[in-house]
């Protein structure tokens, strides 16, 4: 027979693990949605949405921390993960919008593993504004974003040990196809204005000609 208060001790860490995990499952799924938010916002220019939507997050996160500090057996879960990721790619793609500056590690204010993971993710947001850029006819800023994720991806290349970072190796791997494909469409788009500018010109010439005869 167990001793009742085992039995009490028992229950009371078990009520006091589960309230800890609804805790972290609501924080999370609070700061998850609201970074999601903030990037959309951030991509629509609606600036001032989009810093709401990061307070939230980030008090979202504090909130989290509060509980891990406490309850340090939880941070493992893996919604906590991606509450991190996310909020780190939203306000990295802040500092890229508001600030033109890649955010640092002490900025951004999280873990190394999130931060690099999310670093990762990141560079889709910068694939996106990318193509955002090429549809305005804006090839140098382009060329910019494609410089920035090139950039990226070689300091990551460039660190040792990264194997133990659950799934940065296959992120890394995704990151590098996500390139390739962004270099070919800055450069397909850079031959396309090329043509177009060879052609008005070959035009005008010729316009010239007609007129002179």
């Amino acid at each position: 027979m167990l001793k009742k208060t085992d039995i009490k001790m028992i229950q009371e860490n078990l009520l006091d693990l589960s309230v800890a995990r609804d805790s972290i499952f609501e924080f999370s799924r609070i700061s998850i949605r609201s970074s999601g938010n903030a990037i959309v916002e951030l991509h629509r220019g609606n600036i001032e949405k989009a810093v709401t939507h990061l307070r939230n997050a980030e008090g979202a996160i504090r909130d989290l921390e509060g509980i891990l500090r406490k309850r340090k057996d939880l941070k493992c879960l893996g919604n906590v993960t991606v509450a991190y990721q996310e909020y780190a790619e939203a306000k990295m793609l802040y500092g890229i919008i508001t600030k033109n500056k890649l955010l640092s590690l002490k900025e951004v204010d999280v873990k190394i593993e999130p931060y690099l993971l999310g670093l990762l993710d990141f560079l889709g947001e910068l694939r996106r504004r990318c193509l955002n850029f090429l549809k305005e006819g804006e090839l140098a800023d382009a060329e910019n974003m494609l410089r920035i994720m090139e950039g990226i991806h070689e300091d990551l290349y460039s660190i040792d040990h990264t194997r133990i970072i659950s799934g940065f190796r296959h992120k890394m791997d995704t990151a590098r196809k996500l390139i390739e494909i962004t270099r070919g469409d800055v450069v397909n788009e850079f031959r396309r204005l090329s043509l177009e500018n060879a052609l008005k010109s070959l035009e005008k010439r010729l316009e010239k000609w007609v007129a002179k005869d």
